[in-house]
């Protein structure tokens, strides 16, 4: 990307993210803005191949799909990664698994900047406070609406916009410099994630006793090299035969 091009992803994905996680379109922007891959196809849209970007925001997905925030609090944030690593991977030729791979480290940094977020905003429930014990609505809504979004632009918009504009050529160089086995080590990283995803879903909605069928299809997609669309029909065969199975068992008992 170059010129004109690379300005309209950094601004895009920067007005994305600070209208999801800034909660200025509330938590439709929060869940469907910050979505990896509404993000994917934008990226996807803006670059000239929407399905390459849906295909990396659908990897990314995968990864963060079994995270829970307990408390409020963000262990990793989904939207950073994909904000960030999408229009680099796609201007770099990045693979999906490598993107995934550099994803993860982001995600974790956008808990931090979420964390620098509600730091600053303290000022303003202290303000807010303030204003009820005035009785002054005025004040409490621009408290609660408009300061800040206006102090959350440069916490959330700024680092998503330079990282985009000069993450390419940084990527550039460092898979210029980094030997062959390493990158081909973040792309068997990247491959498993998706699974440990999928995995914690499982886990958290307490059936670890499917964990064996994310890891068959695994194999499947991984090691047999099987689209997702064969697996998904092996998989589909699979969970009918095993519902047959479980009502043969109780037309039985």
């Amino acid at each position: 990307m170059e010129g004109a091009q690379l300005i309209l992803m950094a601004v895009a994905m920067g007005v994305l993210y600070w209208l999801a996680r800034g909660m200025i379109g509330g938590y439709f922007a929060l869940f469907f803005f910050a979505s990896p891959i509404f993000v994917g196809v934008v990226a996807g849209a803006i670059y000239g191949d929407v399905v390459q970007g849906l295909i990396i925001g659908g990897g990314i997905a995968a990864v963060f799909a079994g995270i829970i925030a307990p408390g409020g609090n963000l262990p990793t944030d989904s939207a950073l990664a994909a904000t960030t690593v999408i229009p680099i991977a796609l201007a770099t030729g990045l693979s999906v698994e490598q993107a995934i791979a550099f994803a993860v480290p982001m995600g974790l940094v956008g808990s931090l900047v979420t964390t620098l977020r509600r730091f600053v905003n303290i000022i303003f429930v202290h303000r807010a406070d303030a204003a009820v014990a005035k009785g002054d609505t005025a004040e409490l809504s621009r408290c609660a609406l408009i300061y800040p979004p206006i102090i959350e632009l440069p916490i959330l918009f700024l680092p998503v916009f330079i990282v985009v504009m000069f993450g390419q050529d940084a990527m550039l160089a460092f898979m210029n410099v980094v030997p062959d086995w390493v990158m081909q080590g973040l792309s068997v990283a990247g491959g498993v994630m998706p699974a440990i995803g999928f995995a914690l879903i499982m886990n958290m909605i307490g059936q670890p006793k499917m964990l064996p069928y994310t890891i068959i299809g695994f194999i499947m997609v991984q090691c047999l090299s099987l689209n997702n669309i064969t697996a998904g029909l092996v998989a589909g065969c699979v969970a009918v035969l095993v519902v047959m199975a479980k009502r043969d068992a109780q037309k039985e008992a």
